[in-house]
């Protein structure tokens, strides 16, 4: 047997063709690496898909097949018979597919090849400056969505941001704006950075971008996490069709988890960032720059679905966080109120007093103190509202959350507040979602916050009297 093979394969010269030869040693190479593979570190581990063995098997078999065609020198079609089996379990949509994506980023040469793309919905202040961010490592497909003189400017100029963790110049030849949502097609993720006072048109610009596996960050002021998922949710019933309801909280504190029918997942994003939109085309980040971020909504509520969201999150801003402290907070309820110790204070006062400054505000003793009381009586509201959602009382917020607004706000130096600002250029405020909510919380918790909801009844009035809603 052994000496009839071997007549087979050899000419009349005992030479062994090179054609043979370089099958076999293929042969031979991928026997090689597959002995080898856990300790060369490039197959991907089948915890990394769990239940979808199908993924990890072709993904290991199109990296194996690439690495081959190197060794050989050309081309093999099995590379396209793997890459269209890797293509066709991964577009299922399944948790699943979208983990073993995530986690082959940086071994498998078909996904390295292929950037996340992330599309930035409000590009103001806040979205401009996070979008350069990302975009500015390289690692991402960042493109923008903008409107009017914005639009204009930077599809002519670019855009610059000019920040205190050095400057960001993106040339209009590299810069990917786009005037609808239409035309950006669907994407890998979403930032979402548009003002509360936009939240009803949400739906019909985010809808376009979304397909099962994209996941969206709403970095936004106030508490309207349950609004955007029962808006977007309704929306895509509608669209789509079907008639699948979401549990969705109703602000009593005992819903068990809100389930999404559009997307992957919508996380909420507490930024505490000085950055205002100068000009068209033109952010000024002068101070700061932490970013907050935690689960509002899943399409799976399964404690390990929601493991990944977080490992997600977690390696989308890696790349950046040399610029943008990043944390991931297991309770958004716990994130939204530590943003609002900052936010009903200084929004609060700055426009209570007919648009100062912060640094007017923590000058002023009396000011100061004011903002102090506002401080105690968000901190009530908020450990009221985390107990009634039966929240580990060692997330309680306290001395700690007033001492880092308190040091935040003490350097931030004449910054004026977005909603200040609104107020000066007579524009619609944020009154709805970022104070109104939180007395209304307070109201149904039973919570006295007599100074807050006398702020928040002066913004009322200037919003009525000068019609900015």
């Amino acid at each position: 047997m052994l000496s009839t093979t071997h007549h087979h394969y050899t000419n009349q010269n005992n030479v062994m063709p090179t054609k043979v030869r370089r099958e076999l040693l293929s042969f031979l190479l991928l026997i090689c690496l597959l002995l080898s593979s856990s300790s060369n570190g490039f197959i991907v581990p089948s915890r990394c898909c769990r239940n979808n063995g199908r993924i990890t098997a072709a993904s290991n078999m199109l990296i194996l097949t690439e690495r081959l065609n190197r060794f050989n020198g050309k081309r093999s079609s099995m590379v396209d018979r793997w890459r269209m089996i890797l293509q066709s379990t991964n577009s299922n949509g399944s948790d699943d597919a979208e983990e073993e994506t995530d986690a082959n980023t940086s071994s498998s040469s078909f996904n390295s090849n292929k950037k996340k793309s992330i599309a930035i919905v409000g590009s103001g202040a806040v979205g401009c400056y996070y979008g350069a961010r990302l975009w500015e490592c390289k690692d991402y497909d960042v493109h923008f969505f903008m409107r009017g003189e914005h639009y204009d400017t930077c599809k002519t100029d670019g855009l610059e941001v000019k920040s205190v963790y050095g400057d960001i110049i993106i040339p209009p030849e590299q810069l990917n704006i786009h005037s609808s949502t239409e035309e950006m097609g669907q994407v890998d993720w979403v930032i979402l950075a548009l003002k509360s006072t936009a939240l009803d048109a949400a739906p019909s610009l985010l809808l376009p971008l979304l397909k099962p596996s994209t996941r969206i960050i709403a970095i936004m002021n106030g508490l309207f996490e349950d609004e955007l998922v029962k808006m977007l949710d309704l929306e895509y019933q509608k669209i789509s069709g079907s008639s699948t309801t979401s549990n969705h909280d109703d602000g009593g504190g005992d819903d068990d988890g809100t389930t999404l029918t559009c997307c992957s997942a919508i996380y909420g994003g507490m930024a505490l960032l000085c950055s205002n939109r100068i000009a068209p085309g033109k952010i000024d980040h002068s101070y700061a720059g932490k970013l907050t971020v935690g689960i509002a909504a899943s399409s799976s509520p399964k404690a390990e679905v929601e493991e990944r969201h977080k490992r997600a999150i977690v390696n989308l801003w890696s790349p950046v966080t040399d610029k943008v402290e990043f944390v991931y907070t297991p309770s958004i309820t716990r994130g939204r109120w530590t943003k609002n110790v900052w936010n009903l204070p200084f929004n609060g006062v700055s426009v209570a007093m007919g648009g100062i400054t912060i640094e007017e505000i923590v000058q002023d003793e009396g000011l100061r103190r004011l903002a102090d009381i506002v401080m105690d009586e968000t901190i009530s509201v908020a450990n009221a509202d985390l107990k009634a959602r039966g929240e580990d009382i060692f997330g309680y917020l306290g001395d700690a959350e007033k001492k880092e607004m308190w040091n935040l706000s003490d350097n931030m130096g004449p910054y004026k507040t977005s909603t200040m600002l609104d107020l000066k250029n007579r524009k619609p405020m944020e009154v709805k979602y970022l104070f109104r909510k939180a007395v209304d919380r307070a109201n149904h918790l039973n919570v006295p916050v007599p100074h807050l909801e006398t702020l928040v009844m002066q913004i009322e009035a200037f919003q009525r009297f000068h019609s900015l809603y």
